[in-house]
């Protein structure tokens, strides 16, 4: 479909669409998530667990009828991550069209707040954290958790370990190794103060401005990221892939890849990846 992007980096496959002011859906079919709602059409009724930055609508604009087709379907309901400040409108709209279209949607509105964590499936594990735009906003961190048995323990034999596990005592450690990160709209201040997005081994961030056709003032007016506040501060990302999204529809993707490859530092510079059609 026109606009639709498909990236593999990091054993993730992205899926979706990201253009600044007019839809974003980015979907990762290895994990069974979705960020975001966009208008609610190709491939999202695939996915039970729905992670919403904001209420803007080119990134939530689509919930009720995506939820709509999902009652006409026999889905289960559809579990939706979204901020706190977000949820009684949300409640309020899909009331309105529950009583519009006669039946009610089968929803589980979890409402989140910045720290709060919570287990997406027995070995997943999501974080929310605070992001700088002119409405309630949130990032999601995604980390696979394992247990690690402890190094004083390494050297016991099987039974011994059964003895202590059935005796209550914690011989393993928890390991989180962390995923993916998807910022949703965010100023760079998102970027440089939180780690564990900065560690994951995919990062999602929005770059809309890509030029000096908007600068940097601006673009932060309205709550965004310019392409000249990452370069600034690429290099501190740790990962495998910097994977920059909703791209304003004034720039293409050619001529955000060149900036790519004729700015970005050469460290990090075949990390940095442009996603969106």
């Amino acid at each position: 479909m026109a606009g639709h992007d498909e990236l593999k980096v990091g054993g993730l496959t992205l899926q979706g669409i990201a253009q600044g002011g007019v839809e974003t859906s980015i979907r990762v079919p290895e994990l069974k998530l979705m960020f975001d709602v966009g208008r609610g059409g190709f491939g999202a009724l695939r996915y039970d667990r729905i992670l919403v930055s904001h209420g803007h609508q080119d990134h939530a604009g689509g919930l009720p009828y995506l939820l709509s087709q999902r009652g006409m379907m026999g889905k289960r309901a559809a579990d939706v991550d979204l901020p706190a400040g977000l949820a009684p409108g949300i409640r309020q709209v899909l009331d309105a069209w529950e009583a519009i279209e006669g039946f009610t949607f089968s929803v589980n509105l979890h409402p989140r707040a910045p720290g709060d964590q919570w287990m997406l499936s027995k070995q997943l594990r999501a974080t929310a954290m605070r992001t700088v735009h002119r409405v309630p906003s949130l990032a999601y961190a995604v980390e696979r958790i394992t247990r690690r048995l402890r190094p004083e323990f390494a050297d016991l034999p099987g039974e011994a370990l059964k003895q202590k596990r059935e005796a209550g005592e914690n011989i393993t450690d928890e390991v989180a190794q962390p995923l993916l990160c998807v910022t949703g709209d965010t100023q760079i201040e998102f970027f440089l103060t939180h780690e564990l997005a900065r560690q994951c081994r995919v990062l999602v961030h929005e770059v809309t401005a890509w030029d000096e056709r908007r600068s940097v003032e601006q673009i932060r007016e309205w709550g965004h990221t310019h392409v000249d506040e990452v370069i600034a501060h690429a290099e501190r990302f740790e990962g495998e892939a910097l994977v920059l999204v909703h791209r304003s529809m004034r720039h293409s993707k050619a001529q955000a890849e060149r900036v790519v490859r004729e700015r970005f530092p050469a460290s990090i510079r075949d990390r940095v990846h442009v996603f969106g059609n």
